[in-house]
C-alpha cells in the first residue's frame, strides 16, 4: 500500500479481511487524515497461469494503440479533463 504523507512515499504490507484492509504491521499516520493509497497484487503472489493472462492483456492493449497520436499537453491537464469546458 502506497500512502503519501506530506509529500512522503510509504509502502506498507496490508491484507483485506473481507471487508477492511489492514495493515500487517503498526503504522504511525494521523487519524482522519485524507490520503490516497495504491493497491497492487505482488507478483510473486501471482500463478504463472494469472501472470501470463496479464502479460497477454497488456500485449492486446499496446497493439490497439492509436499510432502518431498527437495529444497537446494542455488537453491531458487534469482540470481540462474533469471539469466543464469554459462558457459552457
Amino acid at each position: 500500500m502506497l500512502v503519501e504523507v506530506d509529500g512522503v512515499s510509504l509502502v506498507i504490507r496490508v491484507h483485506y479481511d473481507g471487508k477492511t484492509i489492514v495493515p500487517d504491521e503498526p503504522v504511525d499516520l494521523p487519524i482522519n487524515q485524507p490520503m490516497e493509497a495504491e493497491l497492487r497484487v505482488p507478483e510473486a503472489k501471482l500463478t504463472p497461469a494469472e501472470i501470463k493472462r496479464r502479460r497477454a492483456a497488456m500485449k492486446r492493449f499496446a497493439s490497439r494503440a492509436v499510432k502518431g497520436a498527437n495529444i497537446p499537453l494542455e488537453a491531458l491537464r487534469r482540470e481540462n479533463m474533469y471539469e466543464p469546458p469554459r462558457g459552457l
